[in-house]
This record gives structure tokens, sequence and C-alpha cells, in this order.
């Protein structure tokens, strides 16, 4: 959990977007957009849920990161298909666009044998789209794990 504090600390030291339900912050050196979801998720509505994504786009299409590092431990917030289809839709060609690379989503160890966790995504690799970002799964006791599939090193923050 030593990397959840520091990139807790990094994303709260360096928001470039903030709500009471999510942090982004944007490593210039590393190309790196974190996102860190808070305990408030859920009390999202759908219309709040939508606005996130958007806002997370928007964030992503401002900063141009080649990696994106989310953090989902207490994201809690039920998204049903129709919004996993939505977001795909919305994400996904966004993040294409502009050049992301890799995506590691980091969830609570107990999701990460959930089939729900791999089937929010499969909307993003049914698209067929070309230059598709890789996505990979984490628990986040493999925080550090993740750490380094998405830059192949450490980044010190």
């Amino acid at each position: 959990m030593i990397y959840e504090l520091k990139y807790l600390d990094f994303v709260t030291q360096n928001a470039v977007y903030e709500s009471r339900f999510v942090k982004h912050a944007f490593d210039p050196q590393s190309q790196t957009l974190f996102s860190y979801w808070t305990t408030e998720t859920p009390q999202m509505s759908q219309l709040d849920f939508k606005v996130e994504m958007e806002n997370w786009l928007n964030t992503s299409q401002k900063f141009k990161p080649l990696y994106l590092f989310d953090y989902c431990q207490d994201f809690v917030y039920p998204i049903v298909e129709e919004e996993q289809i939505w977001m795909a839709h919305l994400l996904n060609p966004g993040w294409i666009e502009i050049g992301l690379k890799k995506y590691a989503h980091v969830v609570p160890d107990e999701f990460i044998s959930n089939l729900a966790v791999e089937q929010m995504f499969d909307e993003f690799f049914n698209m067929k789209l070309a230059n598709q970002f890789e996505i990979k799964h984490f628990g986040v006791s493999e925080e550090e794990i993740a750490a380094n599939w998405l830059w192949g090193k450490k980044i010190m923050l």
C-alpha cells in the first residue's frame, strides 16, 4: 500500500481536475494521467457518472497522456451494461485519438477474479478500433506490478 499513499499524495498535490468523486493528476515526466476515485462514488447518480466520464475525457484531451493509472480501490458505483457501452463509446475513441498506449486498472483484490471487471472493458475491444491501447487489471496488492507493467520501469513521484 506504499504505492497507494504515494499516488494519493501525488494526485492530491497535483490535481488538474477534482470533484467529490475523483481526482485526476497529470505527471508530464512519465506522461501519465493518474485517476483516484473517492469513497463518495456510492453517492453518484447516473448524471454524476456521465459528467465524470466526460470530464475524464476532457482532462485526457487537454494533457494527452500516454499512460493511464486508474486507482479504483474505493470506486463502488454499479456501472450497468448500458452505461458500460456508453462509456466505451465515449472514452475509447478519444483515448485512442490522443495516443494512449496503456491503461492500468487497479481494483480491490477481491474483484480481480470477478468477470465483471473484464466484462466492463469488453466493449472497448468489441469496437475493434485501430491503435487500441492495452488494458490490464490489477488488484490493489499488485500496485507495484501495475506500475512496472505500465511504464516498464519504476517511476519516482
